[in-house]
């Protein structure tokens, strides 16, 4: 039986000081409304959008249209209920934001993305640090589809997030939140690949029998027999 905890990525270590939350707060608040944040701190842009989630009702929207002035619910396409519907997806994780923000899916068409971003609960009222796993289309990957983007920090008031679910004997929580209404985001902020900390760590695979195997073991996650790499 495939144990998934060993195909997920624990966060980077992220000790968050009195200096290091004052300049995060202080580059947030003095950015105008809708404006791009110019962003000059020696720390990693992650590390900022994460702790501007922990701090505030925002949720984050990565794209690589870089000039959105109102983003607008799309139409989604994924094998779950929640992930599969017309809305706008976003969520409360500086890591996994980064990841939809740089994969370059007008160029490359035919990639498709697998990965998960989740916490799961160790006590009553415990829950791990965020673990990640990242996976795009093969043949896509050795053309190192990579591409600049925009994080969009948006209000949260108008966002739903997925429910917790149950995994190998564990609950899990996903910070992974929909919203049905156009919003107009709070700040806006540009990353590229060198901004995201796991790309030597992002798999490939086989679409077909991902898909396949998906099908007929829905707990299977990560179904390493369609991992190329």
């Amino acid at each position: 039986m495939t144990n998934p905890a060993e195909y997920l990525l624990p966060r980077p270590p992220f000790k968050l000081t009195d200096e290091k939350q004052k300049v995060f707060d202080d580059l947030f608040t003095s950015t105008p409304a809708e404006e791009l944040i110019d962003y000059n701190l020696p720390y990693p842009k992650w590390e900022f959008l994460s702790y501007l989630c922990d701090s505030r009702e925002l949720v984050l929207h990565g794209s690589q249209n870089m000039d959105i002035s109102v983003v607008e619910p799309r139409q989604a396409i994924d094998i779950r209920d929640f992930s599969n519907r017309e809305a706008i997806y976003a969520t409360t994780d500086g890591i996994w934001v980064i990841y939809f923000a740089i994969l370059d899916r007008r160029k490359h068409r035919d990639l498709t993305l697998f990965n998960s971003c989740l916490r799961a609960q160790l006590a009553e009222d415990q829950f791990s640090d965020p673990l990640y796993f990242f996976s795009i289309t093969h043949s896509a990957l050795v053309k190192e589809p990579w591409c600049d983007g925009t994080i969009y920090i948006i209000p949260r008031q108008a966002f739903t997030q997925e429910v917790p679910q149950q995994a190998q004997g564990f609950t899990v929580i996903f910070p992974h939140w929909i919203s049905c209404q156009p919003v107009t985001p709070r700040a806006r902020l540009n990353v590229s690949h060198e901004d995201f900390p796991f790309m030597e760590q992002i798999h490939g695979h086989d679409d077909a029998i991902l898909v396949r195997l998906a099908a007929e073991n829905p707990g299977g996650f990560p179904w390493p027999e369609a991992l190329i790499n």
